[in-house]
C-alpha cells in the first residue's frame, strides 16, 4: 500500500508548476528527534492539494546546514527543488536559517506568533488560570467527584450532561476553550463543588467576572486562530485582513466596560501586536499582499496603499504574457496571404489566416493594465465563497491573473500541517508498548496523511 501510494503521490507531484513547503521538528517522550515536510499546491482544477513528503527521523544537530542539507535532499529525491516558491516554519531561528539558505520566501508561523502574543498576556492571570485547571484536573481524574457533576447537571435539567475541558500548554486557544465551558458550566460546578470531600478551592465572585470578560477578550483571538489553522483551503490570503480585523477588536475592546483586570490583558494584547514588527506591519510582505489582492473575496479593499501590490502584480502578470507570447508585436497590420492556386478554395480559408497571424494589440504591460482593472472592477464576492472555485469558473475571463492566482494561493499562513503530523506520531511513538521502527513510522504517517 505504501509503494503503491508513494507512486500515485508522485504522478500528482510531476504536474506541479508552483508549490509551498512547510516544515517542522519533532522531539518524541522517548527522545528521537523527527522532521516533517509538506507542499501545499493548486492543481489544474484550481483545486488546493497538500501531500506529506517526508517524517523522518533526524538526530543530527538542528542547525541551519543539517536542516536544509535534509530539506534539500528530500526535494531533489521528488524532483521539487526548483518548483518551490514559498516556505513556512514555526519560529524556530534554525528552520528559518536553513530555508533563507534555500533561497526560498520564507515566513514565520503566524498561528504560533498568534499563540505566543496571547500566552504572554495570559501571564497577567496565572493564578486565576491555575485555579480553573485545579478545578477542571479534579473533576477529571476523581472518577466520584466526576459521576456527582454529572448527575448533578441531570438533577438540575440538562439532558445531556457536558464534560470540562482541559487546556493543553503549547495551544493558547484550548485556554481559551477550558474557561469558555468552565463560565458555561458555572452553575453545576459551584454545586458540585459543595457537594464533595476535599474539594478544590471554589473561585471568588469577582474571579468569576474576570473569566467572563476574558471570554470576551479571546474569542475574536480564538476565531482568528481557527481561521488561519485550516489546511483545506488557503490561509495567506487571511493574515492581513485578520490582523486588521484582531487590531480593531482590540482597540475597541479597552473601550468597553470590563473589570481593571481583564482590562490590562487586553491593553497587553495591543501592545503584544505592536511589539511584532511582522505582525503590525504584515501588510509590507508582498508575498501576503499578493495572496489578499487575488483572493476575490478581499481584492484591493484591506490595503490602505494599493498601489505597490497593484503595480507588482501588473509586473507579473506583464511577464506572464510575454513568456506566453515571446514573439508577439504590439500592433499587427493582418493582411490575408494569397491563396496557392493548388488549394481547395475555402469560404474560412481568410479568416482562418487572421486567426493564425493575429497578435493582440497593445503591449504586455499595457494588457496587464487591462486585465487587472477588470479585475477590480469585478464585483468581490462574499467572505463564505471558494475562491479558488471562482478563479476556475473565471480562468476564461482572466487568463494570465488565473495563472498568478494558481501559482500564488497555494501559499498557507502556518506550518500546522506538520504539527498535526507530528499529533498522529505521538499516538504511535508516545504508546510505551510501541516498538515500530522509524521507517515503518514514516510508513504509517504518509499513508495516513496522504490517503486522506
Amino acid at each position: 500500500m505504501y509503494e503503491r501510494c508513494l507512486g500515485e503521490m508522485k504522478e500528482l507531484v510531476s504536474t506541479i508548476e508552483s508549490a509551498c513547503l512547510t516544515t517542522d521538528c519533532w522531539t518524541s517522550r522517548n527522545n528521537e528527534s523527527f522532521m516533517a515536510i509538506t507542499i501545499h499546491f493548486i492543481d489544474s482544477e484550481f483545486i488546493l492539494k497538500s501531500i506529506l513528503l517526508e517524517c523522518r527521523s533526524f538526530n543530527l544537530n538542528h542547525t541551519g546546514v543539517n536542516l536544509s542539507q535534509a530539506i534539500k535532499q528530500v526535494l531533489v529525491s521528488w524532483n521539487l527543488n526548483d518548483k518551490i516558491t514559498f516556505a513556512v516554519s514555526d519560529n524556530a531561528s534554525n528552520i528559518k536559517n536553513a530555508l533563507n539558505s534555500l533561497s526560498f520566501k520564507n515566513m514565520g508561523c503566524f498561528a504560533h506568533t498568534l499563540n505566543l502574543i496571547v500566552q504572554s498576556a495570559l501571564v497577567l492571570e496565572n493564578d486565576l488560570i491555575d485555579s480553573v485547571k485545579s478545578i477542571v484536573s479534579h473533576f477529571r481524574k476523581s472518577t466520584v467527584a466526576n459521576n456527582v457533576f454529572k448527575t448533578y447537571q441531570i438533577n438540575n435539567g440538562i439532558k445531556d450532561p457536558k464534560k470540562l475541558i482541559q487546556d493543553v500548554q503549547t495551544r493558547w486557544n484550548s485556554t481559551y476553550y477550558m474557561i469558555d465551558r468552565f463560565v458555561e458550566m458555572q452553575t453545576s460546578i459551584r454545586g458540585t463543588l459543595g457537594l464533595l470531600d476535599n474539594a478544590p478551592d471554589t473561585l471568588r465572585p469577582e474571579d468569576w467576572t474576570i473569566l467572563q470578560d476574558l471570554i470576551k477578550i479571546l474569542k475574536p483571538f480564538a476565531e482568528a486562530t481557527n481561521a488561519i489553522s485550516g489546511q483545506k483551503y488557503m490561509t495567506a490570503s487571511l493574515v492581513i485582513v485578520i490582523v486588521q480585523g484582531l487590531y480593531k477588536v482590540c482597540n475597541s475592546l479597552i473601550k468597553m466596560n470590563l473589570s481593571p483586570r481583564a482590562l490590562l490583558v487586553a491593553k497587553k494584547l495591543l501592545s503584544n501586536m505592536d511589539a511584532r514588527d511582522g505582525f503590525k506591519n504584515c501588510e509590507k510582505s508582498m508575498t501576503l499582499s499578493k495572496c489578499t489582492f487575488l483572493d476575490p473575496r478581499f481584492k484591493h479593499l484591506p490595503f490602505m496603499n494599493m498601489n505597490p501590490i497593484k503595480n507588482e502584480i501588473i509586473e507579473n502578470i506583464a511577464q506572464i504574457i510575454r513568456d506566453k507570447e515571446p514573439q508577439s508585436q504590439s500592433n499587427v497590420n493582418i493582411q490575408p496571404d494569397p491563396i496557392p492556386e493548388s488549394e481547395e478554395l475555402s469560404i474560412w480559408s481568410e479568416i482562418d489566416s487572421n486567426v493564425a497571424r493575429f497578435s493582440p494589440l497593445g503591449t504586455a504591460k499595457s494588457r496587464a493594465i487591462v486585465e487587472v482593472q477588470r479585475y477590480l472592477d469585478d464585483a468581490v464576492i462574499s467572505r463564505n465563497e471558494d475562491p479558488l472555485k471562482w478563479w476556475k469558473d473565471q480562468s476564461y475571463n482572466y487568463p494570465n491573473l488565473s495563472i498568478l492566482a494558481k501559482n500564488s494561493l497555494c501559499h498557507l499562513g502556518t506550518s500546522v500541517p506538520c504539527e498535526r503530523i507530528f499529533s498522529s506520531a505521538g499516538l504511535v511513538l508516545n504508546d510505551r508498548r510501541c516498538r515500530l521502527k522509524s521507517e515503518k513510522v514514516h510508513m504509517l504517517l504518509f499513508l495516513h496523511y496522504n490517503l486522506k
